[in-house]
């Protein structure tokens, strides 16, 4: 007797097309994370809206989509104001006919590292603005679409700096996003509604290839050649590295694999999580 062989064991994650029609708004998707996850997801099958500040940023993504196969459309905003998000969102829903997962990315420390007492009244508020506020707006203006069609799923992006010193307005806004991960968690949770937060470690988020980076509103980081790379490496590989247990620094696909499985239904049962990857590192208190 000829025993039939099995071709799928398991159909979720077969061929590992977890997103197919999914769609995806992904902020700070020119660079670093926000590129990487909205490769990964459209290699899994999302559609994406590619927001940034930078435009040159979101078209180079945009082609990469194309270039691919993947729907994708750039939207170039600022969204640490409110009602540029709700215009995200909205175009989002005309385009694709609905929201499946919005990614926070957005956001970067600015102005450090140095002593929290030596920052200016102005740098913090911006680290806070840039980063809280660019989050909150994003779940305020995403989660009514959500909640209306009963499912849907957010990542929002933390950071280790909050256990970290010498970026004091940048870990105030980064432990902001947890709770603003975990209550609206709460507050969803029988909606059909997850919100799960990242926290990457260090890494270069731009690495190469990636060099149109942008860290303040309306400022770019100028390119940099391959010593100059490799001496940043170096400094922050030891200031780092000896809090990381895996001794080295992450990848933004690293961190894009863990959020494309929190907006995945492999994560279904998940929410209110806060998912370190950093190699070990403790991230929250």
């Amino acid at each position: 007797m000829v025993q039939q062989q099995v071709q799928v064991l398991d159909l979720m994650a077969a061929g590992g097309r977890r997103l197919v029609d999914r769609v995806a708004i992904i902020t700070g998707a020119g660079q670093g994370h926000g590129r990487a996850t909205a490769k990964r997801m459209a290699q899994e099958g999302a559609h994406v809206m590619v927001v940034d500040r930078h435009e040159p940023g979101a078209a180079r993504t945009v082609g990469e989509l194309r270039e691919f196969g993947a729907q994708a459309e750039p939207y170039v905003a600022d969204i640490s104001d409110p009602g540029n998000f709700e215009q995200v969102a909205a175009a989002t829903k005309e385009r694709f006919g609905k929201i499946d997962i919005l990614v926070n990315v957005a956001g970067g420390s600015m102005y450090g590292p140095k002593y929290g007492w030596n920052y200016t009244p102005d740098e913090l508020r911006a680290n806070v603005e840039n980063n809280l506020f660019t989050c909150m707006w994003g779940c305020w203006a995403v989660l009514p679409y959500m909640v209306e069609q009963g499912s849907g799923a957010i990542v929002n992006f933390g950071s280790h700096a909050v256990r970290n010193g010498m970026r004091l307005g940048y870990a105030a806004a980064k432990g902001g996003v947890y709770a603003v991960t975990t209550s609206l968690a709460m507050e969803t949770a029988q909606m059909g509604v997850r919100v799960n937060a990242v926290v990457p470690h260090f890494n270069d988020g731009a690495g190469p290839g990636d060099k149109l980076v942008t860290r303040m509103p309306g400022q770019l980081v100028a390119d940099r050649s391959e010593g100059e790379r490799a001496a940043n490496l170096a400094e922050l590989q030891a200031r780092h590295g000896p809090t990381i247990p895996m001794g080295r620094g992450g990848a933004p696909k690293d961190v894009a694999a863990a959020v494309t499985f929190l907006a995945s239904d492999d994560a279904a049962f998940v929410t209110g999580h806060i998912l370190c990857v950093g190699g070990g590192a403790f991230c929250i208190l």
